[in-house]
């Protein structure tokens, strides 16, 4: 399933390729002698994000059954780590990958950190199909913070541990507390 994706679709294989780079550039702990093979074999959080990958290759361009099978994969995906909208970014990093849930609107940019417990959520289920967040790219979001609406945070923004957003966040700036607020 997963090489007849990335054969039909070359791009899938770098955003992969990306997404160990990245993480081996990132964390430490990805940074001893097991070398990318190792990060895609033991993190977690790669597994998650290439089932996402494949699933939204399958959703994208395969009809009915290709549905079925992005649901498969996106159901694997949750079991490892996360339920992941079909990213199409480089460079992501889910460190600790449990427990994140990143919302089927989504825009996640190139090269974001997301620790364990984050959530990209919407603030209802209204009919407005773009509901969710979008995170501009380089930014930081920390564990158990959560990011409620169709708002933006900023490039090389930092959302705090535990942090509750529902307002945008500019480039550059940290949001803390709960509701958050800027500094």
């Amino acid at each position: 399933v997963f090489l007849s994706a990335f054969r039909a679709e070359p791009d899938l294989c770098t955003s992969v390729a990306s997404d160990i780079l990245r993480f081996k550039e990132v964390d430490p702990a990805a940074r001893g002698g097991q070398g990318l093979l190792g990060v895609y074999l033991f993190y977690k959080g790669v597994h998650a994000l290439a089932c996402a990958r494949v699933a939204g290759h399958y959703w994208r361009r395969r009809g009915e059954a290709g549905k079925l099978i992005a649901r498969l994969l996106q159901s694997e995906g949750s079991d490892i780590a996360a339920r992941h909208a079909q990213p199409r970014t480089a460079g992501i990093t889910i460190d600790h990958a449990t427990g994140v849930v990143i919302g089927e609107t989504s825009v996640v940019g190139d090269n974001v950190y997301l620790m364990h417990d984050v959530t990209l959520g919407a603030t209802g289920t209204g009919n407005a199909h773009d509901r969710h967040p979008k995170i501009g790219a380089g930014a930081f979001l920390g564990a158990k913070s959560t990011v409620l609406g169709n708002i933006h945070v900023g490039e090389g923004a930092t959302i705090a541990a535990s942090a509750l957003v529902n307002k945008p966040v500019p480039p550059g700036y940290t949001a803390v507390g709960v509701p958050a607020r800027l500094l």
